[in-house]
């Protein structure tokens, strides 16, 4: 295996796991991540003219976004395999945190897990997008770049999804927050 190849292929191993964890916020249906995640990869390594090892990160996210938002706005789902539970919100399988030994604080801590990620998902795409972005840690200008938008754009769009989320979850938060 060639040098360059190896480099890729390390690239691939420390994006991927982020790229897919991005794509699940997004769309919240697990295997429809892994799908639109190992497409983006596919197309963009077709495409020879881009430098994946130096501007790939960007692109990547970019193309997830996308296809995301293409996917939630193109086709609605008919039916879920993930369980959902009487209000509607998606339920996914937690690992019990080792911290948490009180099952009242574990129960209300589930809760708050589910409600946010109901009024995240209620976000318009973009929003949801740019807010994944910044609570992973990316730089307003790596959001702007990762949406293909302006920095001021960008701040907007994540101001204004945590103002909705505020607003949605102010009885929830701690008075501090609020």
């Amino acid at each position: 295996m060639a040098r360059a190849d190896r480099e890729l292929e390390a690239w691939i191993r420390r994006i991927a796991p982020r790229a897919v964890a991005y794509a699940r916020t997004l769309l919240a249906r697990p295997q429809a991540a892994e799908d639109i995640v190992q497409d983006v990869f596919c197309r963009l390594l077709e495409h020879t003219e881009y430098d994946l090892l130096k501007d790939g990160e960007k692109l990547v996210f970019r193309s997830i976004t996308n296809a995301c938002i293409n996917a939630t706005v193109r086709r609605r789902d008919v039916l879920s395999l993930d369980r959902e539970s009487a209000d509607g919100a998606t339920l996914h399988e937690e690992v019990p945190s080792a911290a948490a030994a009180d099952p009242a604080e574990e129960a209300s801590s589930r809760d708050l897990l589910r409600v946010v990620g109901r009024e995240l998902k209620a976000l318009p795409p973009m929003q949801r997008a740019a807010v994944e972005l910044k609570a992973m840690g990316k730089t307003l200008k790596e959001v702007a770049q990762s949406l293909d938008v302006s920095l001021s754009n960008a701040g907007v769009l994540v101001h204004r999804g945590r103002q909705a989320l505020k607003e949605r979850l102010g009885a929830l938060l701690p008075g501090e927050l609020r």
